[in-house]
């Protein structure tokens, strides 16, 4: 139903702990380029061998420059376009600016929920909600999810969308419990005539029981 939908977003801090990654990568290539830089000033270097490498040297430096801002907006937008979608029925996470990413599973498939954080998320007040399929594979060493594996990663809230998805599945299995029998839906369909019918049965049954069964001697 649509009052079922709840949609979530990562945490706060998750865009933090991408800025973090992502300066932690550009320091580590800025420090290869100036390393680049000091080896092309070696003394045994020919000119021309030492003007090819500077002119190299500078046009890699300059596109490391302009993709800065390009690589922090893919960051921001990685953020920005990360959705979690709960419904009655089944869950959808979609992630991903330039290679879009959707995984759908329904709560007829569902055999694990687990919440999961490394020291640096649990640092940050982050965690991850981890949904196993019928099928699904563990991860793998380095965090690597097969295709049965959906993750709601790295939420400020992971434990209230546990018990959410919890709930949900309880709900949806439990939600044939209360069907009547199948003898008691047949029955409850039928016509009256064949339901006196029946009853008429029942009684004649019963009556030949007692006309056919032998009184009780008294000792």
């Amino acid at each position: 139903s649509e009052s079922s939908v709840r949609v979530f977003n990562a945490g706060k801090n998750y865009f933090k702990l991408r800025l973090l990654l992502w300066a932690l990568s550009n320091v580590g290539i800025a420090l290869g380029l100036l390393i680049l830089f000091g080896a092309t000033l070696a003394p045994e270097l020919a000119p021309l061998v030492r003007t090819i490498l500077q002119t190299l040297w500078l046009a890699a430096a300059v596109l490391f420059l302009l993709s800065l801002p390009v690589t922090y907006f893919i960051q921001r937008r990685n953020y920005e376009m990360r959705w979690y979608v709960v419904t009655d029925r089944s869950l959808r996470i979609r992630s991903g600016v330039i290679w879009l990413k959707e995984i759908t599973m329904t709560f007829a498939n569902i055999q694990g929920i687990r919440v999961k954080a490394n020291p640096l998320e649990r640092f940050l007040g982050l965690a991850n909600v981890e949904v196993e399929s019928a099928g699904g594979g563990s991860l793998g060493p380095h965090g690597t999810s097969s295709g049965h594996l959906a993750r709601f990663e790295a939420l400020d809230n992971a434990e209230e969308i546990r018990d959410l998805l919890v709930d949900r599945l309880r709900a949806y299995r439990d939600s044939g419990l209360g069907e009547k029998p199948v003898e008691a839906v047949a029955e409850a369909t039928e016509p009256p005539a064949l339901l006196a019918a029946r009853q008429v049965l029942l009684e004649a049954r019963a009556l030949r029981h007692a006309l056919t069964d032998p009184p009780s001697q008294a000792s």
